[in-house]
């Protein structure tokens, strides 16, 4: 048997829009159906604007630009992150500033990013790990105090809520991904919602090559033209339709991924405390993007990774963490950079299959075949 780590959701009703896409738009971005998943996500979070863009990547690198940051500046962010989410402020000239994260729910740790906010601190960018809400109303008291922006690389939140609010709209902006690995999928893509018009209006600009054009298809101006900096990050009106067919069934996503990670929490119960298995933040909602174990040592998960893999079930690490990275190294000039939490989690920790087409079947082989490894190394 052959299990990936992650599947997308994709049905007949997928491949119809798709279809009906190629048939009746020019494919081109900012058409019908990126329009209808504007609507879809602004329904969804209650933000006043939302715009498709080609990733989640490019969404934050729009945020970062919208925002103004520039050489001198610092963002505060987590180390236990993709790479995107630090080069967004990278390539805007600022830098980043990584702080440690909590040991329960791998989010960045409040307490941390309090120590490392200086005279050039702009703002912080929190990353909801696996679908589980970071500290906001913390993390949003914090940058109150000190005048900063909050931005959400929201990558793993599409769906999953905070105090009966949608990850993505507590701050300034949040970011979504629609990449093939994420809950709602259209093979790659992303979204920006915010309810900030300034920045709004910018990201208009921005994305559309620096042109006035959303004001000229509005009949503000009778023509487009050049008018500031920017570049292309429209998402093909073929890939909105995918991701709009996704957007109508979240619900049912969400549900199933519930089901698959209840099941594995009711069997890796039997190995607590040795086996640490995902907790839920209080007040938190979460989508189940990921399911992770970790092991008590990286020897042993190391182990478990090789074995389950030669069972044909695709168990994996997560990130290295950035500042311990090649470009983390360069960044931090020789300088130090002690995250004990970031470093350790990154070191045990291992994700396990989870998407709404795995069947009762492949569940239980994944549990047969995970009890039979950590019997012995544990």
């Amino acid at each position: 048997m052959k299990i990936p780590l992650s599947r997308p959701f994709w049905e007949k009703a997928e491949e119809e829009a798709v279809q009906k896409a190629l048939r009746t738009t020019l494919g081109t971005g900012d058409g019908p159906n990126s329009e209808e998943l504007s609507h879809q996500l602004k329904e969804l979070t209650g933000a006043g604007f939302a715009i498709a863009v080609t990733s989640c990547t490019h969404g934050l690198e729009l945020v970062m630009a919208s925002l103004g940051i520039g050489s001198g500046d610092e963002v505060i962010l987590p180390s236990f992150t993709m790479s995107s989410t630090a080069n967004a402020v990278v390539l805007a000239g600022a830098t980043p500033v990584f702080a440690d994260i909590d040991p329960v729910f791998a989010n960045i740790d409040p307490a941390d990013v309090g120590k490392r906010i200086t005279s050039r601190t702009r703002g912080i960018i929190v990353v909801h790990y696996a679908g589980m809400a970071a500290p906001m109303e913390m993390i949003t008291n914090l940058a109150r105090r000190h005048g900063l922006f909050v931005v959400e690389d929201a990558a793993h939140a599409i769906g999953a809520s905070y105090q009966g609010r949608q990850l993505g709209a507590w701050s300034d902006a949040g970011v979504y991904s629609f990449h093939g690995t994420k809950n709602v999928s259209c093979g790659e893509g992303g979204a920006v919602i915010t309810s900030r018009e300034d920045l709004s209006r910018f990201m208009d600009v921005y994305r559309a090559n620096g042109t006035n054009r959303k004001a000229y298809l509005e009949g503000i101006v009778d023509k487009y033209s050049w008018v500031d900096r920017g570049t292309s990050f429209f998402l093909s009106d073929i890939l909105a339709a995918l991701a709009v067919s996704q957007m109508k069934k979240l619900g049912e996503i969400s549900r199933k991924r519930s089901q698959v990670a209840g099941f594995y929490t009711d069997f890796f119960r039997k190995f607590e405390p040795a086996l640490i298995l995902p907790q839920v933040p209080e007040g938190s909602d979460p989508n189940w993007h990921i399911y992770a174990l970790r092991l008590p040592t990286p020897q042993q998960r190391t182990v478990f990774i090789r074995e389950m893999r030669k069972r044909g079930v695709e168990v994996s690490y997560h990130y290295v963490p950035l500042h311990s990275a090649p470009m983390g190294a360069k960044l931090a000039k020789g300088k130090p950079v002690r995250l004990p939490v970031t470093d350790l989690i990154s070191r045990t920790l291992v994700r396990l299959p989870i998407y709404p087409g795995l069947t009762n079947q492949e569940m239980e082989y994944i549990a047969a075949s995970a009890r039979g490894i950590l019997d012995r190394i544990l």
